[in-house]
């Protein structure tokens, strides 16, 4: 819905649209339309009827198993423009604490006299949550206890990396929306452990005299406290521009910047409104959006049997570039938004990635058919929640090809890629991931466009993958959790028997493992075992000692990166570390070798994974903090230290 269509509206109209978008937002979780199209109508009402009962019934809903908070979970005012900030901040006394405003899921967990954690609560209707005590303890960044003599109440995100997401990207429509889900555990596959993380961004039942007091608690406690500084009135529009240039960079979804007064008596001497308080608001971010007409919707199958509908759309231009296809989301998506073709639609896109669609302004001649059969195989269809899945992945070929495509490419083969393995399964020459290995020349050449030397190649290089490093080999099977960082734990067993007669209970025991992620691991290593003993006929994994790295000075060093990296991307950073000896875990603790700060944030106050690294140094630890020019050194010194 554009704003001229916004404008037009009567107010009783923008009163229903109002309730019935707040009500699919905060009571289901399954929000129609996008937060700025929502933020567009509530500024349009409250600019006609500020008085207007809708308005003060925003976040409201219906709950069941209601966890009372103990102070209300009040959603944050917003502004999108430099003037609005401004008129904002000239009723706030002294500095602003400021942070980026991560797109997860608000939650409270709280904690008795003793310090112990007692209740967990999602924000619900911002009076009263549903109870999910039993997921927020699994959390690795939420303390189970904390060194207090008051009941306290910590406020956070629920969020998804977007490291983490990739793995669900064809299954789910964001990150935001799947960690919300996660937590719950509604509407999602129950044998599926999906990775979530909190941020804290605030504490009730302790009394600070500023923000800033209160970060630093919570990092002492145990939190990560989402990335925060101190800046002056005449820096704050500087800071919005700063944190739109670290966005693309941060390794999570952010959709805004947050401000608050820093001192906490001005929280007191302000208050709230019924919607809002007055000492905070969110500057917004906005996307790139266009209105444009979708032509048809293609139904792709992933290497899990997700079926995820895409748009292919009359070609807009956003952010610089000419796109021809957006996500629609889930199955479930198309049917609420009444997503048809020929239908008029906004599409938006944030950050550089795929666009998703934003609304639907003109539905279409005929309603878009959920398939009953996958466009694969043909096979029936399993709607869970708002996702659809093939009911039998294991032999659809859409799904077969994908993990095919996924072996290949962690394994690094060049020339197999997608069009090549599908025309390969079509031609009978593969079926499992072992028939890779008995591949020839002869037989790739009877293949479309398929030349003698380009086949001799490709097999060289499928035969050069039969030695791999096991972490690779792990990660490679595409197992549900087994990421870089997982399949790198695993390979300190030493072997494939070691790590394929791994427990549960073992396996959790490792630093920074939970046990969710470890029951999900160890059951897809059992489940894959077959598959496991058939490629280990012609795969031989590998594991380097501490000798054959004698000499680098990454060998052994866990090595964290931060901030947004200048002469390469993050993924490449972490391989060199990999490749060197070293490892990437997800997160600053306690026992980390070394954090790397890219850009200017080395400089400055620390925040986010520096502060948290300078208060363990402060605390006796031994983190180095390096900058990446020091990191490009190390690297060059240990490839030297390695070649003689």
């Amino acid at each position: 819905m554009d704003d001229g269509q916004i404008e037009a509206l009567p107010v009783d109209e923008l009163e229903k649209l109002v309730r019935h978008h707040n009500d699919r937002y905060f009571r289901l979780n399954k929000p129609e339309i996008s937060d700025y199209a929502f933020d567009k109508l509530t500024r349009r009402l409250k600019k006609l009827r500020p008085d207007s009962p809708a308005l003060a019934e925003l976040s409201e809903g219906a709950l069941g198993n209601k966890v009372v908070h103990r102070e209300p979970m009040l959603s944050l005012d917003k502004c999108y423009e430099p003037e609005e900030l401004a008129s904002w901040a000239e009723g706030i006394q002294g500095e602003f604490l400021v942070m980026p405003k991560i797109d997860g899921a608000a939650c409270s967990v709280g904690y008795d006299a003793g310090g112990r954690l007692k209740i967990a609560a999602t924000r619900g209707d911002g009076k009263a949550g549903e109870d999910i005590t039993a997921n927020v303890v699994r959390l690795g960044d939420v303390p189970k206890r904390l060194r207090v003599e008051r009941a306290a109440e910590v406020r956070g995100e629920v969020y998804m990396r977007l490291s983490d997401f990739k793995k669900y990207a064809a299954e789910f429509a964001n990150p935001r929306n799947l960690a919300a889900g996660a937590i719950k555990m509604k509407e999602l596959p129950a044998d599926s452990p999906y990775p979530v993380r909190f941020f804290a961004y605030d504490a009730l039942g302790i009394d600070f005299a500023t923000e800033q007091e209160k970060f630093a608690w919570l990092a002492e406690q145990g939190f990560s406290p989402a990335e925060w500084e101190v800046r002056p009135r005449e820096q704050l529009q500087e800071a919005y521009e700063a944190h739109q240039r670290k966005r693309a960079g941060r390794d999570y979804e952010v959709d805004g910047v947050v401000y608050r007064a820093n001192r906490t008596s001005e929280r007191a001497r302000l208050g709230n409104t019924g919607h809002h308080p007055r000492y905070a608001i969110a500057y917004k971010f906005q996307g790139d959006d266009a209105t444009t007409t979708l032509r048809e919707i293609e139904w792709s199958v992933s290497r899990t049997g997700a079926i995820t509908p895409i748009g292919i759309i009359e070609p807009v231009s956003l952010s610089g570039a000419m796109v021809g296809r957006c996500s629609l989301h889930n199955a479930g998506m198309v049917g609420k938004l009444k997503v048809s073709p020929g239908a008029k639609v906004v599409v938006m896109r944030r950050g550089g990635v795929i666009p998703n669609l934003e609304s639907v302004l003109e539905p279409g001649p005929a309603p878009a058919a959920i398939p009953e059969r996958c466009p694969s195989c043909g096979k029936p269809t399993d709607l869970k929640g708002d996702f659809l899945f093939c009911s039998e992945p294991a032999r659809c070929p859409a799904a077969i090809a994908g993990r095919f495509i996924h072996y290949l490419a962690v394994l690094e083969v060049e020339g197999m890629g997608e069009k090549l393995v599908r025309a390969a399964l079509q031609a009978g020459l593969l079926a499992d991931l072992p028939d890779l290995y008995a591949l020839t020349p002869e037989q790739l050449q009877k293949l479309e466009r398929m030349g003698e030397t380009s086949s001799k190649k490709i097999v060289a290089n499928i035969q050069a993958a039969r030695k791999v490093p096991l972490a690779a080999f792990l990660r490679a099977l595409g197992i549900d959790e087994l990421g870089a960082h997982m399949s790198g734990v695993l390979a300190r067993w030493g072997s494939l028997d070691a790590v394929l007669a791994l427990s549960e209970e073992e396996l959790a025991a490792q630093h920074g493992v939970g046990e969710q992620t470890a029951n999900a691991v160890v059951r897809g290593l059992r489940e894959n075992r077959p598959l496991i003993e058939r490629l280990s006929k012609y795969v031989e994994t590998t594991v380097a000692s501490a000798a054959d790295f004698s000499g680098s000075p990454l060998a052994g060093k866990g090595v964290v990166f931060t901030g947004k990296l200048e002469a390469l991307d993050r993924r490449q950073a972490q391989k060199l570390v990999t490749e060197l000896g070293g490892n990437t875990p997800s997160g600053v603790t306690r026992d980390l070798s070394i954090l790397v700060v890219g850009g200017d944030e080395l400089t400055g106050k620390p925040t986010g994974k520096r502060a948290k690294a300078e208060k363990y140094n402060a605390d006796g630890a031994h983190i180095e903090i390096i900058g990446e020019p020091e990191f490009l050194a190390r690297v060059e010194q240990a490839r030297t230290a390695l070649k003689k």
